[in-house]
């Protein structure tokens, strides 16, 4: 069998709340990205269905998941506590082989998992959050590899988990409805993204 090249569910904007019905997620300042494992070897792709697989040798190690696993995630680099998109882009856009082989040792990568839409074939897209994301902590509970990751959430305090990630250098976080299906490509307000809005000139500085 061979697993659907999905696009990714997307988010819509939203301000910091409280809510036992939503998980809250750091929003990682990386590259969005998608990964399956079939019968045909492996595959990352990313939003427009943009093929990552030849950028990133070293996600040949998503062998060792099961046949028939579809995971959503983040590229960030690995490494510095708070990864940035512009280190990132340095190695993202090579297209020289050589090149791509050489940045995997000055620019490593993790993926950083949050979803599991495919499980040894059966589709989860119909399932809960809360059931996709036990069966994805499940799974990469029993791996120990350095190039993945499984996104660290928190339920219901989602005030106090945006200040503590802003204050940690992230760009926001993202709340996700605890009973919400998987529907890609769409952008839904079962997901929002939390950033901080921009200060007004005249609040920075005021007025004497």
């Amino acid at each position: 069998m061979r697993l659907p090249q999905l696009p990714p569910m997307l988010a819509t904007a939203g301000v910091p709340f409280d809510a036992p019905e939503y998980r809250f997620e750091i929003k990682w300042d990386g590259v969005r990205a998608l990964a399956a494992v079939d019968a045909h070897g492996w595959r990352l792709w990313g939003r427009e269905a943009a093929d990552y697989t030849s950028r990133y040798p070293e996600f040949a190690v998503l062998r060792r998941l099961p046949r028939g696993t579809l995971v959503d995630g983040e590229l960030v680099v690995r490494g510095p506590a708070r990864p940035t998109l512009a280190a990132l882009l340095r190695r993202h856009h090579l297209n020289d082989p050589w090149q791509i082989r050489l940045s995997a040792r000055w620019c490593p990568v993790r993926l950083v998992l949050f979803d599991m839409l495919y499980y040894r074939g059966r589709s989860l897209l119909g399932e809960p959050l809360h059931i996709r994301c036990h069966c994805l902590a499940e799974l990469c509970a029993k791996l120990e590899m350095p190039e993945l990751a499984v996104a660290p959430g928190m339920v219901g305090a989602g005030r106090a988990f945006f200040a503590a990630a802003v204050a940690a250098g992230h760009e926001g976080i993202v709340a996700k409805r605890l009973d919400s299906p998987y529907r890609p490509g769409r952008r839904s307000h079962a997901w929002q993204k939390i950033k901080p809005r921009p200060v007004a000139p005249e609040a920075r500085y005021p007025r004497r």
